[in-house]
């Protein structure tokens, strides 16, 4: 096994506009989930704004829960905005928005037949498909930016735009 020092680290993933368009996503729905999370926490240090009784110790304890993960949630996709613009895979974001996403499926179907109103379950979808779309186009296929760019109306045998041909490279032969 190689140590540590030696490893070498991955060539960072070219940037493509489905990357950029992904990373800004990511970072509106880090700011909302960190704004959900800092609201929650003031609610429940007031005691106003919930609408529940928070003296209940399931109440506390679901409402303390909600409060940590939407600041975690918060702080990985604002964080992976900006690596994800440095060439990193976004790997927290796809993580963190399938979480957000099969939890929020699940309470969609669970909503939808005990007879939830369609405004509510049209919002529920919204906030699904919005936590979704950042990690649906980081899991495209991207190339790292050290892979050469081949031209499609390149001829068979040519040497692409960028790379030596063998025969000069190599030293010539006496």
């Amino acid at each position: 096994m190689s140590s540590p020092a030696r490893r070498r680290r991955p060539a960072p993933l070219r940037t493509t506009p489905a990357v950029r368009v992904a990373a800004v996503l990511s970072f509106l729905y880090g700011v909302a989930a960190a704004t959900l999370g800092v609201w929650l926490s003031v609610a429940l240090a007031t005691g106003r704004g919930l609408g529940a009784d928070t003296h209940e110790y399931l109440v506390f304890r679901g409402v303390t829960t909600a409060i940590v993960f939407a600041l975690l949630a918060g702080a990985v996709f604002v964080t992976e905005a900006f690596l994800v613009l440095r060439g990193a895979r976004g790997i927290g974001v796809v993580v963190v928005a399938g979480i957000i996403a099969f939890g929020g499926l699940i309470g969609e179907v669970i909503e939808a037949v005990t007879g939830g109103d369609a405004a509510s379950l049209a919002i529920g979808g919204g906030v699904i498909a919005a936590a979704a779309l950042p990690a649906v186009l980081l899991l495209l296929p991207r190339g790292s930016r050290a892979a050469p760019t081949v031209s499609p109306g390149a001829d068979p045998g040519t040497t692409p735009p960028g790379m030596i041909p063998p025969e000069i490279t190599s030293p010539p032969r006496p």
